[in-house]
């Protein structure tokens, strides 16, 4: 995500495609919620659709060629994702968190493990955090 020369003017919203400056995973609102909150402050920018009930997660381009996260649509090239102003307010496409100020894209591996663990609350996932982590729902445990 180098320069933000992919974001539109205040007052209009462009249909980006993926693939050049990031990939986007594409996620049911209430999940995407759930898996934001445990992001915390490693999330990178995401948009959300009011309308459509759902989040965009900005990654790495390339990243989502190998995406397999059930209840999740990976979005690398030949798709476009409406992509809001800075300033547009919440009833509209917005930002739910804006790029900038040195955030880069969301790790896939954290969204990743995020993501399963709202999905699938006691699932085991390699990578994931040491030991046992408490999650709304369950647990997630590391593969050993």
């Amino acid at each position: 995500m180098v320069g933000l020369e992919w974001m539109p003017p205040p007052g209009t919203v462009w249909a980006v495609e993926a693939g050049e400056y990031w990939d986007a995973v594409r996620v049911d609102r209430s999940l995407g919620l759930l898996a934001l909150k445990e992001l915390g402050d490693s999330a990178g920018p995401v948009i959300q659709d009011p309308w459509g009930k759902i989040l965009y997660f900005l990654v790495p381009p390339g990243s989502t060629r190998d995406w397999d996260v059930e209840h999740t649509v990976p979005c690398g090239p030949s798709h476009y994702v409406g992509v809001p102003p800075l300033e547009a307010e919440e009833h509209s496409l917005h930002w739910v968190i804006p790029p900038g100020r040195g955030r880069g894209c969301t790790r896939p591996a954290d969204l990743r493990r995020e993501l399963l663990c709202v999905i699938r609350p006691r699932a085991v996932v390699p990578g994931g955090p040491t030991g046992t982590r408490a999650h709304e729902g369950g647990s997630l445990e590391r593969a050993h």
